[in-house]
């Protein structure tokens, strides 16, 4: 049953929704998306980009990084702070990009977080997953990431149906 995408939207210049409908419960999507290991197999904004590094306390006010390396050795480090953990429904968190990050450790950041919601919403035997991402500092950077996380759902949806 996997799918593309079933909508994008830009609702405003600071503003991505995506929708998509995974056959899987909201349980195993939640899991796989909050779960350091199986971001390390699914996180793909990018043919060929993978994951060497990723670590999440997942509570409010835990951090996580995602550390992705593109396969000329550009690394693009992702962290924040989880501001609201409902599994296996609701997650929100800040997302900002780490200046160098090809170190093993949190590094020093852009210092422009956005903010990330994600829902995993039952529907059926199936899950809605609507993931919002908002606050961004240029309509650039939005296009940028709404390019990003149609791949990576792609690649998500691969995962969690497996």
């Amino acid at each position: 049953m996997t799918t593309m995408i079933d909508e994008v939207q830009k609702p405003d210049d600071a503003t991505l929704i995506l929708k998509r409908m995974l056959n899987a419960t909201p349980e195993r999507a939640f899991k796989a998306w909050t779960t350091a290991e199986h971001i390390q197999q699914w996180m793909r904004p990018e043919p060929g980009m993978e994951v060497p590094l990723a670590s999440m306390d997942l509570r409010v006010g835990g951090k996580f990084r995602i550390q992705m390396k593109k396969p000329d050795g550009e690394f693009f480090t992702a962290v924040g702070v989880f501001r609201e953990v409902k599994p296996p429904e609701r997650l929100v968190y800040t997302w900002d990009w780490e200046k160098d990050g090809s170190g093993a450790e949190f590094g020093e950041v852009d210092g422009k977080p956005s903010l990330i919601t994600v829902e995993f919403l039952k529907r059926g035997k199936g899950t809605e997953l609507v993931l919002t991402h908002n606050r961004f500092a240029s309509v650039e950077s939005r296009d940028n990431h709404a390019h990003g996380w149609t791949r990576g759902l792609e690649s998500f949806a691969k995962f969690v149906e497996g």
